[in-house]
């Protein structure tokens, strides 16, 4: 079998509608929605966890988080669990890794075979910390970052410009030296992630784009009292409308960066000589004020659905059986990535799996009820939340939070910005119990939550450990070095 290059581009906190493509006209994408036009639009991809690490593990693994046991941003992916990276090295391929991946522990390559920049967050609990300076503790799911929101420049920009840089030099020497093996390269970008900061250039346009086009989901009339109790948690139950629109502004700015970035990865594997397929993902969205709400950890659609497009580079032998333009509308998520890139490359299938390949749903004719009718999910479990879970199912999606009397349910094809909880509706009560049904059949909360309990001991530890001892900068990337080499 012939075997082609490979580049999986994987941002973070990327919203699936903030693209020109998906009919935003508030962002400037045109090297995604170039993408989009030439290659493959998932248009209702969603993430397994609203929250970096446990949607990551889901993406790399196949398997829901509940089935690799990392739900929180400091749990550890086990070095003995698969991983698409270690079938691809297997299938013949060389593996490299450039920027984040948000591993956490000492496995800082889980099947890649080397890593071109380390990551932005710590390598492991209580470990160093990129240094943020005026903008600390912007990175986090807090108001902070909402009060320091403006234009300017963080380490997250220059994160992105050495990752880039480092991608694009990578591009450059394969280009002119052709390796004896394909190489599936992973980017990681760390935008559009808060802190919400953006040039000042991006955000004038950003500003300028909102007047024009922009409209904001405003905050339920009766929130559920999950969500309520997250506005006043999280502090954004007091947010100024100045704020709200500064926020929002300088993550449109950030969207417009990113793609700018990708921009230059397009155009660095226009030299490649062999065939190369990019695929792009994120691994969660950004609720950027829709609903009051910022970052993630919810399940509104802003926060849970997340873009996948898939773009032929370089098509020189027409490996690529891909239709222009075309549109995947069914539910699919990042779960679904690993068995699609096993069979992509013809590597040896992971154990364990709880996603598709999706190259029976390019290549199939007729879409089936195997597809149509297939249930998707996200789950998070953290400490300081009751745990949740998403059901995504035909038209309908379904919020269950343990510990709740009730649900949340909308019809997101009829109702998009999903602004009509129909739980209570009498019409809905069928489809309402049926989905709790399929949500509860193989999730044993009380089991999950007895696991999770004990494993936070050893979690704060581990992160006693890390702050007194440590392994020093590990994978962490060293912005000063980078900088000073650059120069």
């Amino acid at each position: 079998m012939n075997k082609h290059n490979i580049i999986l581009i994987v941002s973070d906190q990327h919203r699936s509608d903030f693209m020109g493509c998906a009919g935003k006209k508030v962002v400037e994408t045109p090297n995604l929605d170039k993408m989009a036009a030439e290659g493959i639009h998932f248009t209702n991809h969603y993430c397994n966890s609203p929250l970096c690490v446990p949607s990551r593990m889901s993406m790399m693994t196949g398997r829901h988080p509940h089935h690799t046991g990392v739900f929180g941003n400091e749990d550890c992916l086990p070095s003995d669990m698969p991983t698409f990276a270690h079938a691809l090295a297997l299938g013949g391929y060389e593996t490299i890794l450039c920027g984040r991946m948000h591993f956490v522990g000492p496995d800082q390559r889980h099947g890649f075979q080397r890593r071109l920049v380390g990551d932005i967050t710590p390598s492991y609990a209580g470990g160093p910390k990129t240094n943020y300076g005026p903008l600390a503790g912007t990175t986090d799911s807090d108001f902070i970052s909402i009060k320091l929101a403006g234009p300017g420049n963080s380490p997250v920009m220059n994160y992105d410009e050495t990752v880039t840089s480092a991608s694009e030099q990578f591009l450059l020497e394969r280009a002119h030296s052709p390796g004896s093996r394909p190489f599936f390269l992973t980017i990681g970008l760390y935008g559009p992630h808060n802190p919400y900061t953006c040039s000042h250039k991006q955000y004038e346009r950003a500003v300028r784009a909102m007047e024009l086009h922009d409209k904001t989901i405003p905050v339920d009339p009766e929130p559920h009292p999950w969500i309520e109790e997250t506005l006043k948690s999280s502090g954004l139950d007091k947010i100024t409308d100045q704020q709200m629109k500064n926020a929002r502004a300088n993550y449109i700015g950030l969207v417009n960066h990113l793609d700018q970035y990708i921009g230059r990865i397009l155009k660095a594997s226009q030299a490649l000589g062999e065939d190369t397929l990019i695929i792009y993902v994120s691994d969660h969205g950004d609720m950027a004020g829709d609903h009051g709400l910022f970052w993630k950890r919810c399940f509104y659609e802003a926060s849970v659905k997340v873009p996948m497009i898939w773009y032929p580079a370089v098509s020189k032998n027409g490996l690529f059986n891909i239709k222009k333009g075309m549109k995947i509308d069914v539910p699919t998520s990042l779960v679904d990535l690993a068995p699609t890139l096993i069979s992509l490359s013809g590597s040896s299938e992971l154990p364990n799996l709880d996603g598709r390949d999706l190259l029976q749903l390019i290549h199939k004719n007729e879409i089936s009820k195997i597809w149509t009718e297939r249930p998707v999910f996200s789950e998070l479990i953290i400490p300081s939340k009751s745990p949740t879970r998403m059901i995504r199912y035909k038209e309908y999606k379904l919020i269950y939070y343990h510990g709740y009397s009730s649900p949340q349910l909308f019809n997101v094809v009829d109702d998009p910005d999903e602004k009509y909880d129909l739980s209570r509706s009498t019409s809905h009560q069928d489809i309402k119990e049926e989905l709790l049904c399929i949500l509860l059949k193989e999730w044993n909360v009380e089991e999950i939550l007895r696991k999770r309990e004990k494993k936070l001991d050893d979690l704060k530890y581990m992160k006693l450990w890390g702050n007194k001892v440590g392994m020093g900068r590990l994978d962490l990337w060293n912005e000063d070095y980078t900088l000073n080499q650059a120069r």
